[in-house]
């Protein structure tokens, strides 16, 4: 994300489970600043971070305290901002007017020419095997035994 923009981004199952657990019992009134302390100084606790997708505190429920985010939903979304940059990074490196990897039969084939041929030999034993079938043993053993 830009840093110079700011985004709202709404908060994980996790935060707002985290969130209720701590205003429990609370006012609307009173749980308003409480809130907006957690939000502002998450407490000191070492199972208590900040999600890495929505921002927001969260309680790591994890045997090893190993989670980044508070809830499946962050989890998908960080996981497709993180594909989005990867994909954004390779076509800046590739650049926009590369060619595609995978080419056609029109770039290996030459038809219009009186003799055509085949620019790459792998290509044309990957299509012609559709075409071209081999004999049956009998019939090479046939032919063997007819020219001796």
């Amino acid at each position: 994300m830009n840093p110079t923009q700011l985004y709202w981004i709404e908060p994980g199952a996790g935060a707002i489970a985290y969130a209720r657990e701590r205003i429990a019992g609370l006012s609307r009134d009173e749980a308003a600043p409480v809130i907006r302390e957690l939000i502002a100084n998450p407490p000191d606790d070492k199972r208590v971070k900040r999600c890495e997708y929505c921002g927001y505190p969260w309680r790591d429920d994890s045997l090893r305290n190993t989670k980044r985010t508070c809830s499946d939903e962050c989890k998908t979304a960080l996981k497709t901002l993180q594909r989005r940059r990867q994909r954004a990074d390779k076509a800046l490196l590739e650049g926009e007017g590369a060619p595609p990897k995978k080419r056609a039969k029109r770039h290996y084939y030459i038809w219009w020419l009186e003799y055509p041929f085949w620019l790459n030999e792998y290509e044309m034993l990957k299509r012609s095997w559709k075409y071209e079938v081999p004999y049956d043993p009998s019939k090479l053993e046939a032919s063997q035994r007819r020219r001796i």
